[in-house]
C-alpha cells in the first residue's frame, strides 16, 4: 500500500523516524557488550540524529503553525 505524502507530512515522518533507528542498535550493542569505541561512534550518530531531529520537526511545526493550507 502506498501512501501520498505532503511535503510537510514527509519532514514530520523522516524526523520521528530517524531517532529510532540508532537507539535500538546501542540496546543490542549494550547487551552484547561491544568495543567502546565502536559504541561511541554509534552514539555520536545518535545525538546527531536526535538533534537534527528536534530541528526538523520544530521547522515543520513552525512552518504549519505560521503559513496557511
Amino acid at each position: 500500500m502506498v501512501y501520498r505524502l505532503t511535503l510537510v507530512e514527509s519532514f514530520a515522518f523522516g524526523s520521528l523516524i530517524s531517532a529510532v533507528d540508532p537507539v535500538a542498535t546501542l540496546a543490542i550493542f549494550q547487551a552484547i557488550d561491544v568495543d567502546q569505541i565502536l559504541y561511541m561512534l554509534v552514539f555520536g550518530e545518535s545525538m546527531l540524529n536526535d538533534a537534527v531531529s528536534i530541528v526538523l520537526t520544530t521547522s515543520v511545526h513552525y512552518d504549519t503553525c505560521i503559513l496557511p493550507n
